[in-house]
Parts: C-alpha cells; sequence; structure tokens
C-alpha cells in the first residue's frame, strides 16, 4: 500500500519534469457488448437495453490508480433508468481489500473536486464512497454490465459512453498523469415512434401489356420503417 502524506508530494515533484501524458496511455482497450442489438438504428419506447464494458489492462503512471468507469447517456434513454447488474472484480487496489460499487454520483476529493456518475467506482475503505481514497491497482480485465431503458423521446439520440477514470481525476490521488478522459461510444441510435424511426413508404412499380389484362406483376420497394412488413393489395393481404 502507498503512503498518503510526502511521498505524494515526491511523485508530484517528479512528475512535473514529464510531458504531459494523456489517460488513453493508462486506460487499455474497451469493448463494449450490447443486447438487443439497435434495429433500423433505433429502439422502440420501453425497451431494455443491457451493456456489457470489459476493459483490458491498464498502464499504472506514477502510483495512479484505476478509480472508475463514468457512464454518460443521451437524452433519448428514460431517465434514472440506468440499473446496476454485475461490477467489476477487485484487482489488487489496496491490498485486495477494497471492492468496486456503483454510484449514481462521486466526487473527487482533490481539486478541482469533478463530479462523475453514475457509474462503477472503486471504494477502497468500504465507506460507500470511492472519490476519498485510492482506486484499484494491477493490470487486469475489469468487466461490468448494466442496463438502461429506453424513454418516450421520440427521434432523441440514445448515444452511451464509457470513460475510465484514474484516481488523480476521480479520487483523491494528486498525480498530473492520466488526465484526459476519453469516452468509447457505443449504440448511437434513436428512440423509434412505435417500432418506426419514420413513417413507411412504398415505391409501387405495376407492369401490364395492355388496360384490363392479366400478365403484369407489381413490384414494391419499402422505405424507413421496419421490418417485417405487411402489404395489402384491394384489401387482402
Amino acid at each position: 500500500m502507498r503512503a498518503k502524506s510526502k511521498q505524494k508530494l515526491l511523485f508530484l515533484f517528479l512528475f512535473a519534469f514529464l510531458p504531459f501524458i494523456t489517460f488513453s496511455q493508462c486506460a487499455g482497450p474497451i469493448n463494449i457488448t450490447v443486447n438487443p442489438a439497435p434495429l433500423n438504428n433505433g429502439y422502440s419506447p420501453g425497451t431494455v437495453v443491457t451493456y456489457c464494458v470489459t476493459m483490458t489492462g491498464y498502464n499504472q503512471l506514477g502510483t495512479n490508480w484505476f478509480e472508475g468507469f463514468d457512464i454518460n447517456l443521451g437524452p433519448g434513454w428514460l431517465p434514472g433508468s440506468i440499473t446496476p447488474i454485475s461490477p467489476p472484480a477487485n484487482c489488487g487496489g489496496a491490498g485486495s481489500g477494497g471492492s468496486w460499487i456503483w454510484l449514481n454520483s462521486s466526487t473527487a476529493s482533490v481539486a478541482p473536486f469533478q463530479t462523475f456518475g453514475p457509474g462503477y467506482f472503486f471504494d477502497e475503505d468500504g465507506d460507500g464512497l470511492a472519490g476519498d481514497d485510492f482506486g484499484d491497482a494491477g493490470n487486469c480485465t475489469w468487466t461490468f454490465c448494466f442496463s438502461v431503458i429506453v424513454g418516450n423521446n421520440i427521434g432523441a439520440s440514445l448515444l452511451l459512453d464509457v470513460a475510465p477514470l484514474s484516481d488523480g481525476v476521480a479520487g483523491s490521488w494528486i498525480s498530473g498523469t492520466c488526465d484526459a478522459v476519453p469516452y468509447s461510444n457505443a449504440t448511437p441510435s434513436n428512440v423509434l415512434v412505435n417500432g418506426c424511426l419514420l413513417t413507411a413508404t412504398a415505391n409501387i412499380t405495376a407492369n401490364v401489356t395492355c388496360f384490363g389484362g392479366n400478365d403484369g406483376s407489381v413490384l414494391i420497394n419499402p422505405a424507413n420503417g421496419l421490418a417485417p412488413f405487411l402489404f395489402s393489395l384491394n384489401g387482402g393481404i
């Protein structure tokens, strides 16, 4: 476990002479799975969508440990509907005594005292908070899942972003490394109207050699809407 007083000043002094390092050099690659996948670039209102996020590896710079995953939701999601399903596993932070917890809001205890959430954050001392202590340590694979419900804001964006946060950004460590916060985008979709983002239209082509003949055919090309489609001709299907 790292010391929490003089060593902080020592690390701050050392890293003052290093070039600026963005957080993308700390966080490993992120993979996001979505179930169900958007259909016709959207979801119908009330759909429950489950996301599972996996980050592989973390390049720990200057003992700047890994503090949390911040989730950013677009306006198309039902407010307050995001629900945690499963947290990441402890990789070895705080002598393996800490745990990952779900927080709707978490505020760092160092300037500029930024607030993040909702998302999963690392609670080192078991007090139900994350911003007042250090993050997870090690070089592991972190996986967590959550669900969120599509709202009724028709046509609104269902953008969903996930950003890994360092201890120096969202916790209590004063290291200047890993400061940038890149978000990993998933499903930039829309809320559909009764299953249709736009009203379904069709281009109809009919061919017949002469008026009244029976050798014609009808070609229908639907556009927009959400398959499967039903067609009616003179009242029949």
